[in-house]
């Protein structure tokens, strides 16, 4: 907030060439035309170059010269009062979403210019005075800047608490399949997408970090994310869902890498494309498949039903599940095959790959091949064989009773 009354000087009012410094400023008709016309020339914000751009400008610059006349003529900074109209015009700014940056600039440029003509009336004789009216002239400046930018800061975290409210609001909603998701939506300025890909995300505790500062960050990202328009989001300290609207083919992937920036580690993501009808079902279906690549010890990425479709499918339970369980009952009872079919399987049937890892000869691998063969009547070196070995696998890791 600026200072209600600064007195610069307490003397006679500031003159510079025989007349008051202000003289320039309070008759020279074309003043404010000069410096809103200097204005928009050196800025590329449309917000402020549109035709109401250009009407709140010069309006702005109208007052700022009456508070440079008012200054140099009195040696006073201005009062809170006198700045009030400053600071309407920066709330008005910050709820239209204009950036801070160019406004401050265009403050500073209306203020360069208007110094420069302050000063060109100076004759041999009045440094003192030139200098005076500069501290005087930075003085407002530093005034108005001030009031403009704790104006504008304020009213954007008003703005940006209510929007984030609402959008938690809308996204409870459409979860929750309320069709007042909608209506959230138009009065938060959203326009409502005909498709979301729903993302459950899981953040894993950072081993130095602490997790509410981790989740800021997480949050940051988010909200400087647009693909093409920006997610909305409910998220804790763990994990949280997501939904993109209307997604391209690469947003929750550029989205989850962005997370995984701000975490400062992997992020495990699933997702799921639904209509803004079926999110709630599709918000299941991502759960589900989040967990399954969790359960599964898979590698953190982002998991859509067509990369899990067999582990999907094999989690349900029935007759198939319980039979794949049983296939590897007999491997149990021999020590080094299971974990061998686990490597042979993992490595994409690559003996080699397969050996070192198990840190053996490939001959080892295959004579183990060969005992599992014998035993469970399936051939691992077949594709065939080796698809029902997988799945009875997958069936095995997700049987409860087994990973206890």
């Amino acid at each position: 907030m600026a200072t209600t009354v600064v007195t610069q000087r307490s003397v006679e009012t500031l003159s510079l060439g025989g007349r008051p410094a202000s003289h320039h400023l309070r008759t020279a008709r074309d003043t404010t035309a000069r410096l809103v016309e200097h204005v928009l020339t050196t800025t590329e914000c449309r917000d402020l170059t549109d035709a109401g751009g250009r009407s709140a400008v010069a309006e702005i610059t109208e007052r700022c010269v009456a508070l440079a006349a008012d200054v140099l003529d009195s040696g006073c900074q201005p009062c809170v009062s006198d700045l009030s109209r400053l600071k309407h015009a920066a709330t008005k700014w910050a709820r239209k979403g204009v950036p801070l940056a160019p406004i401050q600039h265009a403050f500073h440029e209306g203020f360069s210019v208007g110094l420069r003509m302050v000063a060109g009336r100076a004759v041999d004789g009045e440094h003192a005075a030139l200098v005076d009216g500069a501290v005087l002239m930075f003085g407002l400046l530093d005034a108005v800047s001030e009031a403009v930018s704790s104006a504008y800061l304020d009213e954007y975290r008003a703005v940006a608490s209510q929007h984030h409210e609402l959008a938690h609001a809308m996204v409870t909603a459409l979860l929750a399949g309320d069709p007042d998701g909608a209506g959230i939506a138009e009065r938060i300025g959203l326009k409502p997408a005909s498709g979301y890909e729903v993302v459950a995300v899981h953040f894993p505790q950072h081993p130095t970090e602490d997790a509410d500062f981790s989740l800021q960050r997480i949050h940051a990202a988010v909200t400087h994310f647009f693909a093409p328009d920006a997610p909305l989001a409910i998220l804790s300290t763990s994990g949280g869902t997501i939904l993109v609207p209307d997604p391209t083919a690469t947003s929750v992937e550029e989205l989850v890498a962005a997370l995984s920036s701000a975490a400062g580690q992997q992020i495990s993501a699933s997702a799921v494309m639904s209509l803004p009808e079926r999110i709630p079902d599709a918000a299941d279906n991502a759960y589900e498949l989040l967990r399954l690549a969790q359960r599964l010890n898979y590698q953190p990425a982002v998991y859509r039903i067509a990369d899990l479709a067999l582990e999907f499918q094999i989690a349900r339970p029935g007759v198939g599940q319980r039979h794949l369980q049983r296939l590897l009952d007999p491997l149990r009872r021999i020590p080094d095959l299971l974990p061998t079919l686990e490597a042979f399987v993992h490595t994409e049937a690559n003996r080699k790959k397969a050996a070192k890892q198990l840190v053996v000869h490939p001959n080892t691998v295959d004579y183990r091949l060969k005992r599992i063969e014998q035993i469970t009547g399936i051939d691992p070196m077949k594709s065939s064989g080796l698809r029902s070995l997988h799945a009875a696998l997958i069936a095995d890791h997700l049987d409860p009773k087994r990973s206890a």
